[in-house]
């Protein structure tokens, strides 16, 4: 059962929320792996069947009653097992501030938990299956106000999600805990300012994340591990350097926070494929 261009709306606080498709099927194909724009959210529940999802180079078991979401610019993919073919509930939605906001804090706090794990994965504590069959039901054989009803049983569908988000529930396996775009801003601006200093444990204090879970979302997004990227970063400010010409070798090692001048030396030379005289002779000359 497909339902694509649904337009269902409801606010809750400052937050309007759009449903624009909900989908019943059995997961015969394996979806490609995808993201969504800003203010896009995906959720998945599944009530029967096998399947394997995998977000962020990171895989995740499907099976009845998992619940998952993926929020704006969340990669992931997903598997059915052959033998037993996992069975999907699946509700694309949109949620937009309002302009003219209401600051109503009760309500907004009630949401923002929502907003602020744009991915999450976990097993569902507050029996949304039922609520899921009431919708499937209600658009198999609408009843009268039809579309009342669906606004009805899709604000409680959401209530529903933000239970489970709460920490007293312990259904949250997994999380992003702050939305992407403001942990690669972090990122980079943690490489650009503090290329000397920077740690993985300490880049991973400032996402709350932990260091793994650090590392992926470093190679996943620039395809480096954290070695690597300080590394660019402090060749990147090494070429800066010696282009102004100011910094004797010796000073620029020690900006970059080498112990030594030749462990400078040699990192300059992996990373260039040539020795610092030569990459003045031959590129800062041209």
């Amino acid at each position: 059962m497909k339902n694509d261009n649904l337009y269902i709306t409801f606010s809750i606080g400052d937050y309007q929320i759009n449903i624009l498709k909900f989908t019943y099927e059995c997961q015969t194909w394996n979806t490609p792996s995808h993201a969504h724009s800003s203010n896009s959210y995906e959720i998945h529940y599944i009530p029967k069947g096998k399947g394997t999802l995998i977000s962020n180079q990171c895989s995740y078991e499907l099976y009845p009653n998992i619940l998952y979401t993926t929020g704006p610019h969340i990669e992931h993919q997903q598997y059915s097992d052959s033998d037993d073919p996992t069975y999907e509930y699946c509700i694309y939605l949109r949620i937009e501030k309002a302009h003219d906001t209401k600051k109503n804090s009760s309500e907004n706090a009630i949401i923002e938990p929502f907003l602020h794990y744009p991915f999450w994965y976990g097993k569902d504590c507050a029996k949304l299956q039922a609520t899921l069959e009431a919708i499937y039901q209600e658009f198999s054989t609408p009843g009268s106000a039809a579309t009342i009803m669906l606004r009805a049983l899709f604000m409680q569908f959401l209530v529903k999600i933000l239970r489970n988000y709460e920490p007293a529930s312990n259904a949250a396996i997994t999380y992003i805990p702050i939305p992407l775009v403001k942990a690669y801003i972090l990122i980079e601006d943690s490489f650009l300012l503090e290329y000397d200093t920077i740690t993985l444990n300490e880049l991973s204090r400032r996402l709350g994340l932990s260091t793994r879970q650090t590392s992926r979302i470093l190679f996943n997004r620039y395809g480096q591990n954290f070695l690597q990227k300080r590394t660019e970063a402090r060749m990147a400010a090494a070429v800066t350097f010696l282009k102004e010409g100011k910094l004797s070798i010796s000073e620029i090692s020690d900006r970059l926070g080498y112990s030594y001048p030749n462990h400078f030396h040699t990192a300059f030379k992996n990373y260039y494929k040539m020795t610092v005289s030569e990459y003045k002779q031959n590129i800062l000359q041209i």
